[in-house]
């Protein structure tokens, strides 16, 4: 056997190793941690777009970034900067191959419980209601005055939105977006 084909088999091969090992590790993170990966739909990024709440000044930061399709659309249509943070190694791999062709987002495998919030003007999360508890404890110490955080789908127990988008009025039972306010 050549030796380039023999590089490129064992390249291979480690690339189907790693894929397989990040889904498996993914797979295990779902089943401990309970939160499954939705995507924001499109039709509701728009809305919150529409609402012209992220400016090109902005630092958005995505809890729970999943493939980093939010992000990179938010930072393609406001030309803000982004950092998404996700917990499962195969949806991080996906927004790290979306990310590497923007220099104004990235993508970091990590808990965000384990990140400082305080660089971001814009806290962005869509997690299952298990982790909203968790999720408002750490924005209760962590965030500062003119922060904005905003919530897909759920809303923050104990903190008063200061706007509510609701992305398919016709549907009164669909996601809405959640806005507060750091005072």
């Amino acid at each position: 056997m050549d030796f380039s084909l023999a590089l490129l088999t064992y390249a291979l091969l480690g690339l189907i190793g790693l894929g397989t090992l990040a889904l498996l590790m993914s797979f295990v993170v779902l089943l401990v941690l309970r939160v499954p990966f939705v995507r924001t739909p499109k039709k509701s990024i728009h809305a919150l777009l529409a609402a012209k709440l992220i400016r090109p000044q902005d630092v958005v930061y995505d809890l729970g970034a999943g493939d980093g399709k939010f992000l990179q659309r938010v930072v393609e249509a406001t030309g803000c900067r982004g950092d998404g943070f996700e917990i499962s190694p195969f949806f991080w791999f996906l927004g790290e191959v979306r990310a590497a062709f923007s220099r104004r987002w990235q993508m970091h495998l990590v808990n965000f419980m384990h990140v400082d919030l305080s660089p971001a003007t814009i806290i962005f999360n869509f997690l299952a209601p298990a982790g909203i508890p968790n999720l408002t404890q750490k924005l209760e110490t962590e965030t500062r005055p003119g922060q904005t955080v905003i919530s897909y789908g759920f809303e923050l127990p104990g903190w008063t939105p200061s706007q509510i988008i609701d992305p398919a009025p016709d549907r009164p039972t669909g996601s809405k977006f959640y806005v507060y306010r750091k005072a």
